[in-house]
């Protein structure tokens, strides 16, 4: 009966011990699935979130090469309206509508002070003729903007006589006449100065004529109204 019980008992307990083995193994099983389960998910979102990072530097490069299309048009816009800006600039300066600095020379004539005593007065004192020959002269010369006594010469503007008054601009002045160009000052001297040129054949006249070269000369811009050159006189 003894070794019944402890037969028995010994029976209890290795059951109980087959039983419990197989429980541990099968929830080790079920944790190692978990973890591997686990392991995969990760992976697998590692993955997608790499190709979500791919996808989104893909779509930063187009981005980047756009800007830089959108930057390289807007600097060649800018370059042109610069250009633009310059060419319209020059323009105005040589219609003469802006006022502008530069060097070049100033012609000042006067009426000879012995002009009252001459036999024929005309030839001491200064004509529109006169002050024509010198503004042509220094265009032909290149002059890149002229004035007399301050008023703008554009391609409409007229030097003449009125009785004894020369208008420009259609404004009166009174001598001296003092003109002013801008361009290079020594082509301008040279073109001035030669030989039985204008400036040779006022003095002969005995008109007091002067002539100096200057590296700043300020030219005012034309003030009035600009019309049609083709119903227009000329400084010439």
């Amino acid at each position: 009966m003894y070794f019944t019980l402890v037969l028995l008992v010994f029976g209890f307990i290795v059951a109980y011990s087959f039983q419990f083995t197989r429980n541990e193994l099968k929830d080790s099983s079920v944790s190692v699935d978990n973890e591997w389960d686990k392991k995969v998910a990760l992976n697998e979102r590692i993955i997608h979130e790499k190709e979500k990072n791919a996808e989104l530097a893909d779509r930063l490069e187009k981005i980047r090469e756009q800007v830089n299309k959108k930057e390289k048009d807007l600097s060649a816009r800018q370059l042109v309206s610069q250009q633009t800006v310059r060419q319209l600039d020059t323009l105005r300066m040589r219609a003469g509508l802006v006022p502008v600095i530069g060097p070049g020379v100033t012609v000042t004539l006067a009426d000879s002070k012995n002009a009252r005593t001459m036999t024929d007065v005309a030839n001491g004192i200064v004509h529109d003729k006169n002050i024509r020959d010198v503004v042509n002269e220094l265009f032909a010369a290149g002059a890149e903007g002229v004035s007399v006594n301050d008023q703008r010469l554009v391609t409409n503007s007229t030097v003449r006589c009125v009785g004894p008054t020369i208008i420009v601009n259609d404004t009166k002045l009174a001598p001296p006449f003092v003109v002013r160009a801008i361009g290079n000052k020594d082509t301008l001297m040279t073109a001035l100065e030669m030989p039985g040129g204008v400036i040779d054949v006022l003095k002969q006249r005995t008109v007091d004529v002067q002539v100096v070269k200057s590296d700043k000369i300020e030219l005012p811009g034309f003030i009035g109204e600009t019309k049609d050159a083709s119903s227009a006189g000329n400084p010439g």
